[in-house]
């Protein structure tokens, strides 16, 4: 358990002091995490060795405190459209945004025109916390004469990504999601239109397809453009063969390896663009839980 205190918060302060800003030691957050390992040797004898190392972690940060002036809400950071909000007794890795304006019974609201209706100005709400539910990693590592080989797999399950890729690829109709309408070059959003008396219909009005995809998947609809951040991946494989110190007498040599390796081979997610280990860079501050125009992640390989 770690408690942060008396952090460095930017306050706004009203213009007519002559200032824009002060800045004041203030606040709380309080983590408590989790790490557990376990390893052996699954066998072991002359021919053949087999050792493992499983880890499994868990954090979760909760705010204590924050200053008077910010009413128990403090903007911590934005990307794109994401706002990163601390809330006392809420997680500091909390992202909200705009989402879409919804029916008593969660239906999606569509307004006369058959698009997704506009949430009121300023509305924003949850989304989700960047903060996985867990992390974990698993290496084994065989030995075979002389040969001995290695592999980790590595992952994390939950959190959540706004990307702003996605809403620009959509924009662009450059991902296989935006396939549907294209044939008829109209689509019908499901979801239901408010009446104005407290009812819903629902919504039957066709609209262009280009139309439905850029008001569905605004830049400003957080909800519609985050997406889960768990993945599964192959972080490492290496193998390595140790010339028999048979071949290296009197070479005044003791010993030789010669080894293979690779990293990032292989991700498994249902995340769209690319790798969902990623983060914003926003000036010079790390914001996790926003993506931004990432490169893909390269994969490594050496001898």
């Amino acid at each position: 358990q770690n408690e942060t205190e008396n952090q460095v918060i930017r306050l706004d302060l009203d213009y007519n002091t002559g200032y824009s800003s002060t800045y004041v030691n203030s606040g709380s957050v309080r983590n408590r995490g989790i790490e557990l390992t376990l390893g052996g040797k699954i066998i072991q004898n002359k021919k053949f060795e087999w050792n493992t190392n499983l880890t499994w972690s868990k954090n979760q940060g909760r705010v204590s405190d924050l200053p008077d002036e910010v009413d128990n809400e403090f903007l911590i950071d934005s990307g794109g459209q994401a706002n990163m909000i601390a809330k006392v007794g809420e997680s500091p890795t909390a992202i909200y945004g705009y989402g879409f304006v919804r029916s008593p019974d969660g239906q999606i609201v569509y307004d006369e025109g058959g698009l997704p209706a506009y949430p009121a100005s300023g509305d924003f709400e949850y989304i989700g916390d960047a903060m996985p539910d867990w992390r974990a990693g698993w290496y084994n590592q065989f030995k075979l004469g002389n040969f001995t080989a290695g592999i980790t797999i590595d992952g994390q399950y939950g959190g959540i990504i706004y990307s702003q890729t996605h809403h620009k690829l959509v924009q662009q109709g450059k991902l296989t999601s935006t396939y549907y309408g294209r044939e008829t070059g109209f689509i019908t959003g499901e979801g239901v239109v408010d009446n104005g008396d407290g009812t819903y219909s629902p919504n039957t009005t066709e609209v262009v397809t280009p139309d439905w995809y850029n008001r569905y998947y605004r830049r400003a609809n957080v909800e519609s453009n985050s997406f889960d951040a768990s993945y599964i991946k192959l972080r490492e494989v290496s193998i390595q063969y140790s010339l028999p110190n048979k071949w290296l007498n009197n070479s005044g040599i003791q010993g030789v390896d010669i080894s293979l390796f690779g990293s990032n081979l292989l991700t498994i997610s249902d995340f769209p663009i690319y790798d969902p280990e990623t983060a914003a860079l926003n000036g010079n501050r790390i914001m996790p839980g926003v993506e931004m125009g990432q490169m893909p992640s390269p994969a490594n390989y050496g001898v």
